[in-house]
Order: C-alpha cells, then structure tokens, then sequence
C-alpha cells in the first residue's frame, strides 16, 4: 500500500489571510500577487461589478463595497485591503476614508487601500514631485490628479493610454514602458504606474534601471501597505525599491 506523506504542507493555508476586494474585470491582481508575495499568506478576492472604467462605472462599482466586504468577511481575514486605485481615489479624501471605514465596519479587521497606500508609500520614500502613468482616459487622469495635489503632492506630468474597463489588462509590458518613459520628467522625484489591472510589476525594476527613481505600482503599493498591516517586513526582491526597504 502506498503510503501518504502527510508532512507536505501548503505553507499559505498555515499562515495569514488577506481578502482582496477587486473590480469584476482584473485578471491581473491575483497572479502579481501569487507571483511576488512572500510564503505564509493567502489571498481570497471578492468581486464587484465594474463595466468601464468612467467615472459613471466607478461609482456603481463603489456602491457595491459593503456587498463584497460582506462576502469577504466570511474567510475571516487578518487584513482586507480595496484593490482598485481608481475607485478609491474617484471621491478624493473624505470618499477614501468612508470607504475605509465602511469596509472596516464589516470586516472587523485593518483595511487598506490601493490610493492610501500611494500616498504612504510617496511619504515613506520621501517623493514631492511625481509623474503619473496611467492606462486610463482623460476624465480619470484628471480625477487623480486632483486626489494627489490634495495630498500635498506635485504632479509634474501626467500621460494616459485612453482605455477603460477590458481593455486595460491586454497592454502588454513593453507598451507600460514607453508610457512611463514619456510621463518620466528630470524634475519628477519618482513616477506612479495608476491601475491594479495594468501589467507594470513586470518592468518596474527595468524602468527604475532606465529611469534612476523610484517606480511605484498599484499593485506593488497595495502589497507593501498589506504586509504592513500584518507587520511583516520582509525584503521582497525584483519588484521595485519600495518592496526592498
């Protein structure tokens, strides 16, 4: 009779859990995520409709956020964090903090989100002027822009792609890079890559080799702010100084 080994274990289903909640359409999150998180934490995503990435589609996807903070209160998780940068920036400050507070409320557990977590990670590596690189259309880059000059940063640039919803997930990685390298100023401290569904973790430690900055990304961002509310600090190497410090 074949005998079982029973000491294999899954080192992340020992460890901490995490529950996403994402737009309907990433596929991009999850995969980053699995790729770079260090061993002993799992991710559990709720989902939330997302159409198109206009201001009208954002705000029907944010009236769904305690629907989905409800589901992913289930897996009982250690930290929660909104991944969707545009739907948390959309209603600048005061919408970040209700959003936080509401999700907070029904999750009993610290909360993080993808725009508070940039704006933590500008603070800790120090960055007042910052170029932004987004995938989105003009009527979002400006929404940004004005959530971070709220937040006391200058934006020196800012380039788009024009996409919404679908559309944004299929750029591939060498497009991000040209897209950063035009937004790059001499003047920008670092540059923000916008979106948890764009490919940028991919070639973030190729642009800030090209570029000599730091290069933030959503995904990087939301991660780094996730392992500081476990208070993990590991060293997470190949995606960027953010995640080295």
């Amino acid at each position: 009779m074949a005998q079982v080994n029973t000491r294999v274990r899954n080192p992340r289903l020992d460890g901490r859990r995490v529950g996403l909640i994402v737009p309907s359409v990433n596929a991009t999150i999850e995969p980053e995520f699995a790729w770079m998180a260090p061993g002993g934490i799992s991710f559990h995503a709720a989902r939330i409709m997302l159409r198109e990435t206009t201001e009208e589609g954002l705000r029907a996807m944010n009236a769904d956020i305690g629907v989905a903070a409800d589901l992913i209160a289930s897996v009982s998780p250690d930290v929660v964090a909104y991944a969707c940068t545009s739907g948390s920036f959309l209603e600048g400050a005061a919408g970040l903090r209700r959003q936080v507070d509401l999700i907070a409320d029904i999750v009993r557990c610290p909360v993080v989100a993808t725009s508070a977590a940039l704006i933590e990670a500008v603070e800790a590596l120090s960055i007042r002027r910052l170029a932004l690189a987004t995938p989105y259309l003009d009527s979002i880059n400006r929404i940004e822009r004005r959530f971070l000059e709220e937040h006391g940063i200058d934006v020196v640039a800012v380039e788009g792609l024009g996409l919404s919803g679908k559309a944004i997930r299929e750029v591939p990685p060498k497009t991000v890079v040209e897209l950063v390298s035009r937004a790059d100023r001499p003047q920008a401290d670092g540059i923000f890559v916008s979106c948890t569904d764009f490919r940028a973790l991919e070639v973030v430690d190729e642009l800030e080799r090209l570029l000599g900055k730091p290069v933030l990304t959503s995904n990087q961002v939301t991660l780094w702010a996730i392992l500081r509310a476990l208070d993990l600090h590991p060293q997470v190497v190949g995606f960027g100084r953010l995640l080295q410090s």
